[in-house]
């Protein structure tokens, strides 16, 4: 998610897609042999354990060549390729996501802003090309085509994830096979989207403006009030209801809206239609995929 983007922004493909598929396989390998140990231990048995044996030397050898890729190949290539805003991006982030394996403070602190792969427009210098590993050199060599795609454009909504027309951002929330009501601080009703995939509870735009318990029948008023009060007190991360709603089941999910600095912003009600989960959990079951 981090590194493999700029390589691809610089037309370099074929090495990610590699390392990519083959850190895959042991990914697989590694969930296959957890249930191999948990056959062998239950069964006991000495050709299970003599398989298990036999596939964990396997998996040691892929994971050691996928290892050896990284440090003689992967890593020498982006260190003479990758510029500090790069490194900048991919450090920042990098605290964000997590490691792997314990890596106390950083102590790295850049001197340029960071650089996304969608912000640059480079190519590979004759002079990075002959100080790459061989193996990458050779990719690079039988031609690349660095990738131009502009992602901002003219009109764009700035996100903090990304850039999007309000067009696309319509189109993304009625595509949401949710209904949501947002209110403000104040507890008025500012925004509400109708999903096309599900039907919910009726709304119209003569809601907007309107104190959010008075979207709800009077024996309810109280209820809502009380729960939102709590969520936006941080009393509860979210509360959850179950309802019915002629013959389908529904959940209620009141959660708080905070900026990226921790501001309370409002509180929004999600409505999500789940009667065939709850009512076939068996046949759902079945079209589980491990991915």
């Amino acid at each position: 998610m981090l590194i493999f983007p700029y390589l691809e922004r610089r037309g370099i493909i074929a090495v990610p897609r590699v390392l990519w598929g083959r850190e895959d396989q042991v990914l697989v390998k590694l969930r296959q042999l957890a249930e191999s140990v948990e056959k062998a231990t239950r069964e006991k048995s000495h050709e299970a354990i003599d398989k298990l044996a036999l596939d964990l030397i396997q998996l040691s050898r892929e994971i050691q060549e996928l290892v050896f890729r990284e440090n003689k190949i992967l890593y020498p290539a982006i260190k003479e390729l990758f510029t500090e805003g790069e490194w900048a991006a991919i450090a920042e982030l990098s605290d964000e996501l997590g490691y792997i394996v314990e890596v106390g403070e950083r102590q790295w602190t850049p001197s340029v802003k960071p650089i996304y792969p969608y912000e640059i427009q480079v190519s590979v210098k004759p002079d990075q090309l002959d100080r790459l590993p061989q193996k990458f050199r050779a990719v690079l060599e039988r031609g690349i085509q660095p990738d131009t795609y502009v992602v901002r454009r003219e009109g764009d909504i700035e996100l903090p994830t990304g850039f999007l027309k309000p067009s696309e951002v319509d189109g993304i929330l009625r595509s949401l096979p949710l209904e949501v009501t947002y209110a403000d601080i104040n507890d008025r009703v500012r925004f509400f989207l109708e999903s096309e995939l599900i039907s919910g509870f009726p709304r119209a735009k003569t809601i907007l403006g309107r104190t959010l318990y008075y979207c709800h029948p009077p024996r309810l008023e109280n209820y809502v009030r009380v729960n939102v009060e709590v969520v936006k007190k941080g009393q509860f991360k979210y509360r959850e209801f179950w309802t019915r709603l002629g013959d389908r089941i529904i959940r209620v999910i009141l959660a708080p809206v905070k900026s990226r600095s921790g501001e309370l912003l409002g509180v929004l009600e999600v409505v999500e239609d789940l009667t065939d989960i709850v009512n076939n959990p068996e046949e759902v079951k079945k079209k589980i995929m491990v991915l």
